[in-house]
């Protein structure tokens, strides 16, 4: 089962992805994570982006196929769930002939629809851990702040793109670029559109309804299998 997560900034794509992962052995494929590793380690890469990056803006189409590529040619699992990627119709497209060369095949895309008041506010309170990843909301009265809940680490800080001046770029530059690739998965009739402004697991059990729907899960007795695999 090969998924596409769409959403803007704040949309909980990334939650949703690793939640997915976990549940059908995916590969979870998130080039955010993946250039800001490479700015962390100072790569080559890393130093052409990092910039780019804290302004709120996307490296360029060239920088994000090449890891991308790296990522997705190394995955080994059932099946793939990428998440920020692809982001402009030209990803698409190479996206569309990598998975042909691969033998994979691209099963859904699933767009996270969200309020853009409420990504501003997620957005402004969200902190990520610096050691694992874990995006912290703070105010969450079931989370401390101060560390991790996941790791324990207590490196949580606020990511240069989160700030209200980058998080306004950033959704101006989805809206302008991502948005018209929903037409084009959507004559394909690969496009579900779920509400990602309930709580984690209420999206969740939406993702896995529409998938059911759309015929590329199956329910069995106390498990969900990929339609390609019963």
């Amino acid at each position: 089962m090969n998924l596409i997560l769409f959403g803007p900034p704040g949309s909980g794509k990334g939650t949703q992805a690793r939640l997915l992962a976990s549940q059908h052995n995916l590969a979870h494929i998130c080039t955010g994570d993946i250039l800001r590793e490479e700015v962390k380690q100072q790569t080559p890469i890393g130093n052409q982006i990092k910039e780019t990056m804290d302004s709120g803006n996307y490296p360029s189409d060239n920088i994000i196929m090449k890891v991308f590529r790296q990522k997705f040619e190394s995955v080994q699992a059932d099946g793939v769930v990428l998440d920020g990627v692809p982001r402009t119709m030209n990803q698409a497209l190479q996206i569309d002939n990598l998975f042909k060369d691969l033998g994979r095949e691209l099963d859904a895309v699933v767009q996270l629809k969200v309020d853009e008041k409420v990504l501003v506010d997620r957005l402004s309170s969200r902190l990520i851990c610096q050691a694992c990843g874990a995006p912290h909301t703070v105010g969450n009265e079931n989370e401390d702040p101060k560390t991790c809940s996941n790791c324990g680490s207590d490196a949580l800080t606020r990511r240069p793109d989160d700030e209200p001046e980058a998080v306004k770029t950033r959704l101006e530059v989805y809206n302008k670029e991502t948005k018209p690739l929903l037409e084009y998965y959507s004559e394909q009739n690969k496009l579900a559109i779920v509400d990602g402004t309930k709580p984690v697991e209420e999206v969740s059990v939406q993702i896995q309804s529409v998938l059911k729907q759309m015929q590329i899960l199956t329910s069995k007795p106390g498990c969900l299998y990929s339609a390609q695999d019963v």
